[in-house]
């Protein structure tokens, strides 16, 4: 539900801010799905990325966290900082 209010408020709005928390729902719904899928197929087994050495669900959760944190510090960058004249 929450990725589909933030693909409706990137449609109206494109801006890379919406970008990013609509790409930090979209991992957070494959985080989820995978999570039940390890839960129903798998009995709690971890699914490992080949060659990295992370965890997949891990893995959803860092760039999850990754993306909410551009998503709120992407407005900072551009500016002066915190201090605004």
């Amino acid at each position: 539900m929450l990725m589909v209010i933030s693909a409706n408020g990137y449609r109206r709005r494109p801006s890379s801010r919406y970008f990013f928390l609509l790409l930090a729902f979209v991992f957070f719904c494959l985080d989820q799905a995978v999570t039940f899928y390890q839960e129903i197929y798998l009995n709690g087994l971890l699914i490992s990325v080949p060659y990295v050495g992370l965890h997949l669900i891990h893995l959803l959760e860092l760039l999850m966290s990754l993306s909410f944190l551009t998503a709120l510090l992407r407005p900072v960058i551009g500016s002066e900082g915190f201090a605004r004249k």
